[in-house]
């Protein structure tokens, strides 16, 4: 088989052709995803600003902002950590409330599923009086209540509560009709 000096140098050109190329498919990839990510921080970041002016016009003084909590998961013998960040706890009348700030198209209902979870492990860590949910779209506040039902040891305080009232009032009953002389 005879190769010539223009084959192996047609060969040289492919390749070379070929990963320059790749370099520059990948490059510019990843410039047109760092462009998107910009723009989107940049609208969640003046989105969160006006977020600010909002809760205050409505009577909500600020605690804190990007608060961010460390909770811990056990699986099996295996301890997981990691880091819940919530966008703003504030407080209005005495209660204290975890606020979530969406500005995208779909997320700011809470019957999307990971808004809806999103919210519930806010709920979970940081235990407040209630999740605000803080729709940039149409500049909403809507508070998020978890109705849970009962389990067995909350019926248990409220029968507890219960006979520890009855008792009480059987006594002072015993006590106002001249009774222990």
């Amino acid at each position: 088989m005879n190769i010539n000096e223009n084959t192996i140098f047609n060969f040289i050109l492919f390749i070379g052709g070929g990963i320059i190329c790749l370099v520059l498919f990948i490059k510019i990839g990843n410039w047109l995803r760092a462009k998107r990510l910009r723009k989107r921080f940049s609208k969640s970041r003046q989105a969160e600003k006006e977020a600010e002016k909002i809760l205050r016009k409505n009577g909500y003084a600020i605690i804190d902002a990007q608060k961010s909590k460390s909770l811990l998961i056990t699986i099996g013998d295996k301890i997981h950590r990691y880091l819940v960040r919530i966008d703003y706890l504030v407080r209005k009348r005495g209660k204290v409330f975890v606020v979530e700030v969406k500005s995208g198209e779909k997320i700011p209902y809470i019957t999307n599923r990971e808004t809806r979870r999103q919210m519930l492990e806010y709920y979970l860590a940081y235990q407040p009086c209630g999740i605000l949910l803080l729709n940039m779209k149409n500049k909403s506040i809507s508070e998020v209540k978890f109705q849970f039902g009962n389990t067995m040891r909350q019926k248990v305080i409220k029968l507890v509560y219960f006979l520890a009232g009855a008792i009480f009032s059987l006594v002072l009953y015993y006590l106002l009709q001249g009774g222990w002389r």
